[in-house]
């Protein structure tokens, strides 16, 4: 693809195509970078975003050191010009790996009920070691959801994106600091955020990380609403209480009579409510979660099999998007 005059230009380099996404406080298009041929994602910050474009290049720079193939990939994040029929506006952008198949949220959201126990395994896997790679150089992501996982290329590699509440949780001596921001969303929020209480970071993202798993396996939220009698029940005052108060047969048992979630192995939910445990304390790290029970089909897999399960998923993903 050739630059013309009729299209709209980025630092006279990327060619912008379509939207793919937007936020408070940037929008992201899918472009088109004329020097090496390839496509790729700009995440353009509005005008009045320069507090967040400063923290967000700060934080996307030092992911870049971290070289971790589980995070998105960061080519350049800098200010420059959009020329849109002969006009000129400077902006501050990133230029990003570009998810050619979508999010995870939109891949489990094409499916009846959820991926496969095995898929859910080697997505759960990989999410690990892109918050892995986070907590062991002292970041916390705060927002860590299926809408925030996407794919990558022909072999549909999951790695983790948008870095916008992503902030350091040990301090100068690596100590862990208590973090007092309300961030995230909803859906996936752990309870000590919900409530305003200062809390851990990387124990936010354990929540988070149950709560997304959850989504995967079911197709539905694990704390969105409970149906009883014909009357919607807010999560906190039902089956969230149940999590608080480990009545974890009680949870389960709503979830089958009133959202028809069954099947569902022993193993995943042990692991489950580990995860979205009520005291921070009590969730396990991400050393623990590798060795548990639940993972152990994927954590002893040879590249055989997990080229297996990997085109099982796409398999999935491609049959549910048809």
């Amino acid at each position: 693809m050739e630059k013309s005059a009729n299209q709209t230009i980025l630092n006279d380099r990327y060619v912008i195509q379509d939207k793919v996404g937007s936020g408070l406080t940037s929008k992201v298009f899918k472009v088109f970078d004329v020097q090496t041929g390839e496509t790729k994602a700009a995440k353009i910050f509005n005008d009045d975003a320069v507090a967040t474009f400063k923290k967000e290049q700060k934080i996307l720079n030092h992911i870049e050191k971290i070289n971790s193939p589980s995070n998105i990939k960061c080519y350049e994040v800098n200010e420059g010009y959009i020329k849109e029929s002969g006009k000129v506006e400077q902006k501050k952008y990133a230029i990003l790996e570009y998810g050619d198949h979508g999010t995870l949220f939109d891949a489990v959201s094409a499916t009846k009920k959820g991926f496969n126990e095995s898929v859910c395994k080697f997505q759960f896997w990989k999410m690990l070691n892109a918050l892995e790679t986070l907590h062991q150089n002292g970041i916390c992501h705060r927002d860590f959801k299926p809408e925030n996982v996407i794919f990558v290329g022909s072999t549909y590699d999951l790695k983790l994106i948008d870095f916008g509440f992503t902030v350091k949780f040990l301090n100068e001596n690596n100590e862990k600091k208590k973090l007092k921001r309300a961030v995230g969303t909803p859906y996936y929020c752990a309870p000590e955020i919900l409530e305003g209480k200062p809390y851990e970071g990387d124990k936010v993202d354990i929540f988070s990380l149950g709560a997304t798993l959850f989504v995967l396996m079911t197709k539905k939220f694990a704390f969105e609403e409970a149906k009883v009698n014909n009357i919607s029940v807010k999560p906190v005052k039902i089956l969230y209480k149940l999590i608080k108060t480990k009545q974890y047969d009680k949870y389960w048992e709503i979830l089958d009579n009133y959202f028809g979630i069954k099947n569902l192995s022993q193993d995943f939910k042990n692991l489950f409510v580990k995860l979205v445990a009520y005291e921070p304390g009590d969730r396990p790290t991400i050393e623990q979660i590798k060795k548990d029970d639940w993972l152990k089909e994927v954590a002893n897999a040879d590249e055989e099999k997990l080229m297996n399960i990997r085109e099982q998923m796409i398999s999935e993903i491609n049959f549910s998007q048809a």
